[in-house]
Formats: C-alpha cells, structure tokens, sequence
C-alpha cells in the first residue's frame, strides 16, 4: 500500500521549443493568409477603378437638333364678339437638317396649317399650360403630317400673348 500511496514519478517536462515553434509556424500561416487577402482585395479595387467602360455608339440624346424659328401669327380667336386674338411666335424642333429644307419649302402650306390650328381654339382652350400643351401637340401633328423627311420633334412658344 505504500507503494500505491507514493505518487508516481513525473515524466520530464516536454521541451518548450516544440509549442513556440507550433505558435510561430501558425502565426506565419495566419499573416500569409491576411497578406493574400490584402494583395487580392488591392488588385479588385485598382482593376475596378482603372476599369473604363468601351465607349457606345451615339445614343439619339446626344444628337444635336435643329431649331428654326417661324415668323409670328397673329390669329383671331373663337370667341363670342370676335374680340379676342392670338400672338404667337414660335420654333420648330427637327429631326434632322432635311427636314429644315422641306419646311422652307412648305413653308406656306404649313403657316396655313398652323393657322387653321390657331384660329380654331377659344381663349379657354389656351389660357392654361394644359391647354397651350395641347395646342403643341396639335401643331407637332400637323406638320408631321405634311413632313415626309423627318420629323418636327417639339415646339416652343417664343411669345404667347392673349388679348
């Protein structure tokens, strides 16, 4: 009993190179990894940033339109008595430049066209923004009507005077 009473001898100490060497051979593996890591996320973010994308055809935007001003109309309006007429000078927005040849052209059948239009509305039928939208349209339609070498795209009331 005694024999079992006595603690048994302890082994030796194992050396303390082995887990300091254990440490080093993670912490080098830990840095390599994180210093890949960095390397890769460095060359993502220059190649993203340098990055330029190829340049694209011509979008129709980016287009410069041709605007040609009209001479002015002055129209009576249909309202009751007669006493109330129109002034209006306004720009054509084309399509393209052939389109500003044809309009030279048609010049007249498009000023009667346009008169027609003008002439046709009441003083409530314009004196809201509503109504002078309207009106724009109804011109953009006719002469597009009558244009075969493109298109008027928009107009702009340059005076619009109401009396």
């Amino acid at each position: 009993m005694a024999d079992k009473t006595k603690e048994a001898p302890v082994p030796e100490a194992i050396p303390e190179t082995v887990p300091l060497l254990k440490r080093k051979s993670t912490l080098i593996i830990i840095l390599s990894v994180v210093l890949i890591f960095l390397i890769l996320i460095s060359t993502i973010t220059v190649v993203v940033l340098t990055h330029r994308p190829e340049p694209k055809e011509k979008k129709e935007t980016d287009q410069i339109y041709t605007i040609i001003p009209m001479r002015d109309f002055l129209v009576n309006l249909v309202d009751y008595g007669g006493r109330r007429y129109l002034k209006v000078s306004l720009s054509l927005e084309l399509e393209n430049i052939a389109v500003k040849t044809e309009i030279e052209t048609k010049d007249t059948i498009l000023r009667n066209y346009i008169i027609n239009i003008l002439s046709s509305k009441t003083f409530d039928d314009i004196k809201s923004v509503e109504g002078k939208d309207n009106l724009r349209k109804a011109i953009i339609l006719k002469c597009n009507f009558l244009l075969k070498s493109g298109k008027v795209l928009n107009v702009y009331f340059n005076d619009f005077i109401i009396q």
